[in-house]
């Protein structure tokens, strides 16, 4: 009988943590960022290959890992279109900064010049751009 009650106990102790752990990593998760979201909102130019947007995207992955302290990016067709005025966007890119100064400092980076270069090959028109600052 006290086995039984024994195994119950540490079966109870097991549930219970991990539900405390499930709600630990929750909270986590619910938290608000601190980092710096770079957007981007374009269109891709007319006639532009699904090969062509391919390079660029390796293109601004292998950016991403030459400028400090940016963290992710990422590249693709807008779920629905994006109109802005007379404009409408149909992509997006999105860059990820640890922080402020970050960011500041990739408008600066030595191969940025390249990489705008390349994003201006598969881009028509200007585009939106906007930051939003975790806090």
């Amino acid at each position: 009988m006290r086995s039984r009650l024994n195994g119950k106990i540490v079966l109870l102790t097991g549930v219970c943590l991990v539900f405390v752990a499930g709600w630990v990593m929750g909270q986590q998760s619910a938290r608000n960022e601190k980092t710096i979201i770079h957007s981007v909102a374009w269109t891709a130019k007319a006639g532009t290959s699904d090969a062509t947007l391919a390079d660029f995207e390796r293109a601004t992955a292998q950016f991403v890992k030459g400028v400090p302290g940016l963290q992710r990016a990422w590249v693709g067709k807008l779920r629905q279109p994006l109109k802005v005025g007379d404009n409408t966007h149909t992509h997006g890119l999105i860059f990820e900064f640890s922080d402020i100064q970050s960011r500041e400092a990739y408008s600066k980076h030595p191969s940025r010049p390249a990489w705008i270069e390349g994003f201006g090959e598969v881009r028509s028109g200007r585009p939106v751009v906007y930051d939003v600052i975790g806090e």
